[in-house]
């Protein structure tokens, strides 16, 4: 990634970070305004960010909390004044602007959800294609077995080695002992399928899907090991410390532990040199996309 590329993200984080604030300055004077009880949380709801964001600004957690206690500390009278005619012209355009406000709101994410409808239908769409490809693949698996039986040619006195090359790999079952140990330290049960991978690929594509899957175990919580491992394998997923590219590497390694506790992402890999992450969904994005549309300061505002 370029310096212009990198000097790019941290002008668009430092937008964010401007047009977040003066959103809250702006909440903070209407409720002052209008007499609104002002806390942590009832500032975030209008200023439309997260309560953590709030802690976090020393200048703006010091004015609420003053607020807040000025608020406290005013003796509340027994009886309220009556609203002259003004007052109450005032309230209403405030509400006539504040319903104006909600009515695009709404008209807004209607059109999201349409949206959304729609990525909704595609994405079934590509479950089923996803299910039906795993069916034929399944089948030209076995029609490769059934060819390679029939085209082995049978062990003679001759040539030794076939008899026991065979009996070794029809007793093959998990891999080496290493792999064995790997998988009994990660309490993870052989089964067909992940039997089957570990019999197929060389075994250094083995030990790096688990060494994936063990530094996915020490940033967030794999609900099925076993099938991420199955993937990591398939895909040849390895450990994200591998990459060497220093100016990309910094933002990566502080962005995707992030992304991966938001379940944004799962893993990385190199794709003809450029650095990708992988969607739940399973989707290969380049890196460079998925943090220019998820900023870290973004996420690290996700709740």
């Amino acid at each position: 990634m370029t310096n212009r590329k990198i000097e790019a993200l941290r002008s668009s984080a430092a937008q964010k970070a401007k047009e977040s604030a003066e959103r809250v300055e702006k909440a903070l004077e209407r409720m002052i305004k209008q007499g609104q009880i002002i806390s942590f949380k009832s500032v975030a709801q209008a200023a439309n960010v997260s309560t953590a964001y709030l802690y976090k600004q020393e200048d703006l957690r010091t004015r609420i909390e003053t607020l807040r206690d000025q608020q406290k500390q005013k003796p509340k009278s027994k009886q309220p004044p009556a609203a002259s005619d003004n007052s109450k012209s005032v309230i209403i355009s405030t509400l006539r602007e504040e319903n104006k406000k909600l009515r695009a709101e709404i008209e807004g994410l209607r059109r999201i959800n349409e949206g959304l409808a729609g990525r909704v239908y595609h994405l079934q769409g590509a479950d089923d294609l996803a299910e039906r490809l795993k069916a034929e693949n399944s089948d030209l698996k076995q029609q490769l077995d059934e060819c390679r039986r029939h085209t082995s040619p049978p062990p003679t006195k001759d040539n030794p080695k076939i008899t026991s090359i065979e009996k070794k790999r029809s007793k093959k079952t998990g891999g080496s002992d290493k792999i064995k140990s790997e998988l009994d330290a990660l309490k993870i049960k052989m089964n067909t399928t992940l039997s089957k991978l570990i019999e197929e690929v060389p075994e250094e594509t083995v030990i790096k899907a688990i060494d994936a899957l063990k530094e996915a175990l020490s940033i967030t919580q794999v609900r099925n090991p076993a099938g991420f491992l199955a993937e990591a394998i398939r895909n040849t997923w390895i450990p994200n410390e591998r990459y060497e590219e220093k100016a990309e590497l910094d933002i990566f390694k502080e962005w995707f532990p992030v992304a991966q506790s938001k379940r944004l992402v799962v893993a990385s890999t190199k794709i003809e040199g450029v650095l990708h992450v992988c969607s739940p969904e399973g989707e290969w994005i380049p890196f460079e996309e998925m943090v220019a549309k998820y900023p870290l300061e973004g996420l690290q505002e996700m709740t």
